[in-house]
C-alpha cells in the first residue's frame, strides 16, 4: 500500500525540498518506488535539485484540461531507478492536484508530498533547522499539522553542525524533538556542496539513515558530533569561527 508522507518546512530554507530529494534517492537506492509531489506554484525545483530538471515534457494542468493523462506528466528519473516527479506548477485547483497525486501515486511505494496534497497524508515530516526561531516555527508547523489530523509526526534537522553542538551552541537534536513532543527522523549535517548540486559522503549516509527510520527498519540517525572532538575537532571548530 503507497504511503503519503507530507514534508513541510518550518520556515523558508529549511530545506524541506532538498530533504524531500535526498530521502526519495536514498529510498529509492534501497529499492522502494518513490514519487516526489513538487508542489510550489512558480518555481518547482525538486527534480532540477536531484538533476533531472530538463526532462518534463507535460505539466499537470495541461493534465487537468485533458490534453495528457496524469501519468504522462510524471518524471522519470533517468539514472535513478525507482525515483520520479510530479511538478505542480501552473495548476491553481488544490482539489485536482490532490486526486491527480493519489491517482499517480498508485504505482510507487512512498509518494513524498512537498507543499503538496497534505489532505491525503496522514504522516508528516517537519524540516528544521537547529536554530531557536526555526524550532519555534516547527513548533507552530507541528501543531497545525495536529490539528489537521496527522496521526504520526516527525522532525528532521536539517544543516547541523557538530561544532555547534559540542560547543553547546546550540542543543542535540535529540533533545529538541522530544521538546516538540515528536519523532526524530533524521539528522542531516551541514553541507555547503548541496546547493551547488553536490553531496558529501556524510550527507549521503545522513539520509540512507532518515530513509531507514522512516521506513520502520532503522534506529540509528547521523552523529553530527563526529570529527568535532580531540585536538582535530578544535581545530576545526575553530576554522569555522573564523570563516
Amino acid at each position: 500500500m503507497t504511503q503519503f508522507l507530507a514534508i513541510a518546512g518550518a520556515k523558508g530554507g529549511a530545506g524541506a525540498t532538498t530533504c524531500a530529494v535526498g530521502l526519495g534517492m536514498a529510498m529509492a537506492a534501497g529499492g522502494a518506488r518513490v514519487l516526489i509531489a513538487d508542489g510550489d506554484m512558480r518555481y518547482p525545483c525538486a527534480a532540477a535539485v536531484a538533476g533531472c530538471g530538463e526532462e518534463r515534457i507535460y505539466t499537470l494542468e495541461e493534465a487537468r484540461k485533458g490534453a495528457c493523462r496524469v501519468k504522462q506528466a510524471v518524471i522519470e528519473h533517468p539514472t535513478r531507478p525507482n525515483l520520479s516527479f510530479l511538478p505542480c506548477a501552473g495548476c491553481r485547483e488544490r482539489a485536482y492536484i490532490s486526486i491527480a497525486i493519489k491517482e499517480a501515486g498508485s504505482a510507487f511505494d512512498y509518494v513524498l508530498c512537498d507543499r503538496a496534497a497534505r489532505d491525503i497524508c496522514r504522516r508528516g515530516i517537519v524540516v528544521c533547522e537547529p536554530y531557536p526561531l526555526s524550532i519555534r516555527l516547527a513548533d507552530m508547523c507541528l501543531n497545525e499539522l495536529r490539528d489537521g489530523g496527522y496521526s504520526e509526526l516527525d522532525v528532521i534537522f536539517n544543516k547541523v553542525n557538530g561544532g555547534l553542538i559540542y560547543d553547546r551552541a546550540i542543543a542535540p537534536p535529540e533533545d529538541v524533538a522530544e521538546l516538540l513532543h515528536a519523532g526524530l527522523a533524521g539528522v542531516i549535517p551541514e553541507d555547503l556542496t548541496m546547493p551547488l548540486g553536490g553531496m558529501r559522503r556524510e550527507s549521503v549516509r545522513a539520509f540512507k539513515l532518515a530513509a531507514a527510520r522512516i521506513a520502520g527498519g532503522g534506529r540509528k540517525v547521523f552523529d553530527p558530533n563526529r570529527g568535532y572532538g580531540g585536538a582535530y575537532g578544535y581545530l576545526k571548530r575553530a576554522m569555522r569561527k573564523k570563516l
